[in-house]
């Protein structure tokens, strides 16, 4: 007897280039699962309807993506607590008719880091950006034990705010967060105060902007060997461009977005899939 298929979706708008189906597909297709994952353009007026409305027709669980990730956080009926502390979450759960939510995206970040070599321990990081994309990946930055974390943004408050909001954790962890002022970057040589082994950049511009969200002179403090991450993928950003005129370890996130729809599939189906040819076979389809 064939087994039932279990049904999951992503949500977001748009929607359209999400690559979430293609993944689970190839994760559901080396445990021989039978699976079937749609995705629904969603906009935030009708999200809670809509997130009931897939319940109530059978769905085990749903990813989200931009821009609904703080929305989904507020109305679901429990939390793990790294969605809590992130205020996002992108994986649910339906379980005894509660809508439970997890964020992987952080997980995703630290493990697609590990699988290029880059280990967080220990090391001076710049983090760009203090919106989502930002506070859903610092949680597991910080549980990996940097010596340091900059953060900068286009609003310097909105900075400071993320600093005082992460600070009693990174404490915890041993962690030290500073805030540096976008438009003092422009205006001061500062290769001697700054050194950066890892630059991440958390932010969404390349959509909108043909500039990187950082001057190109920020690229003069990456140490040697140090890295750079953009969190976008399917083209390169105008933050990738400036750093390879730096340095050709660069990244796109592409693996990030592997890595962390391999803990969704954890989450859900308690397997572990194998991520390492994922991109490769995604260039096939």
């Amino acid at each position: 007897m064939k087994d039932k298929i279990k049904k999951f979706a992503v949500l977001g708008h748009p929607i359209s280039h999400s690559l979430s189906p293609q993944i689970h597909f190839l994760f559901a297709k080396e445990f021989s699962i039978n699976l079937e994952y749609k995705k629904f353009d969603i906009k935030e007026n009708n999200l809670l309807e809509r997130i009931e409305s897939l319940k109530d027709e059978g769905y085990f669980g749903l990813n989200i993506t931009l821009p609904l990730k703080y929305s989904v956080f507020q109305i679901c009926d429990e939390l793990s607590e790294r969605a809590s502390f992130c205020k996002s979450v992108n994986t649910i759960t339906f379980l005894k008719n509660k809508i439970i939510g997890d964020s992987t995206d952080g997980r995703g970040l630290i493990s697609d880091l590990k699988n290029k070599n880059v280990l967080i321990k220990g090391i001076s990081i710049l983090l760009i950006g203090a919106g989502g994309a930002a506070n859903g990946g610092i949680y597991d930055l910080i549980q990996s034990r940097p010596e340091k974390i900059y953060i900068i943004n286009r609003t310097y408050t909105k900075a400071i705010e993320m600093k005082k909001y992460w600070e009693l954790f990174a404490k915890k962890n041993q962690v030290s967060l500073e805030v540096i002022d976008l438009n003092f970057l422009f205006s001061k040589n500062l290769s001697s105060q700054y050194n950066f082994d890892l630059i991440i950049n958390a932010t969404s511009s390349s959509l909108t902007s043909q500039d990187s969200p950082i001057p190109e002179n920020t690229f003069n403090f990456l140490n040697k060997n140090g890295n750079c991450y953009d969190m976008m993928y399917g083209s390169e950003t105008p933050f990738m461009r400036d750093a390879y005129k730096k340095t050709d370890l660069v990244y796109d996130g592409i693996g990030m977005l592997i890595e962390q729809a391999a803990t969704s599939f954890n989450i859900w189906h308690q397997l572990q899939p194998s991520t390492k040819n994922i991109e490769v076979a995604l260039k096939d389809l």
